[in-house]
């Protein structure tokens, strides 16, 4: 697997063939179409893994759901912050997968990656209101929005303005990410109304 990680990240999804992905784990064409029917299958099998052992866990019900939003987010920016496998399939992911018909199956497998991302976020964000953490007047759809919008915002700053040591941006990121979940506790713009509907507050 580590050879195909770094011929999509060399040549991008589109461009990469199962020629260059044999040639660069030092086998044969046949041998990896033994395993691989095709190329978008190999990248999927790279992420499944990643993700399989980076895969999330839920906090005790106890602990603080808002701790946990800011810790799960500097989990994931300290992983992308290190060489290896979850940084490399990251970057193919989100970086080095063009749209095009070719690759729509994998690009719906990481908009899957999304999906989940999200419904853990929103967990986090209904349990904090559970806990009384965050009022129950809280629009939690844009509230989750809304904070994947940091975190993506984050990530890119890793990736361009510190693309040699984004480590040295990390305290910024986790002030960054403790602002916007905390302020969710007096955000008069995402309050829903008695009636459930979302209203701004002036």
């Amino acid at each position: 697997m580590n050879g195909a990680e770094q011929v999509f990240l060399d040549k991008g999804v589109a461009q990469a063939t199962m020629a260059d992905i044999a040639d660069a784990a030092g086998v044969s064409s046949g041998a990896v179409y033994g395993h691989y029917p095709n190329k978008i299958d190999v990248c999927k099998a790279m992420s499944e893994r990643m993700f399989a052992l980076e895969a999330m866990h839920f906090i005790p019900a106890g602990s603080s759901a808002m701790e946990a939003l800011v810790q799960t987010g500097l989990y994931y920016l300290n992983l992308f912050c290190q060489p290896g496998t979850a940084q490399s399939v990251i970057a193919i992911l989100y970086f080095k997968c063009e749209r095009s018909p070719e690759n729509t199956a994998l690009i719906r497998h990481r908009d899957l990656i999304t999906k989940l991302a999200m419904h853990y976020s929103l967990r986090l964000l209904r349990r904090a209101v559970q806990n009384k953490e965050l009022p129950d007047t809280l629009d939690l759809r844009l509230s989750n929005l809304y904070l994947h919008t940091v975190f993506d915002g984050t990530y890119d700053m890793l990736q361009d303005v510190y693309p040699d040591r984004p480590q040295a941006a990390l305290p910024d990121c986790e002030r960054m990410l403790r602002t916007a979940v905390s302020s969710l506790m007096h955000a008069p713009y995402f309050q829903r109304n008695n009636e459930g509907q979302a209203y701004l507050a002036l």
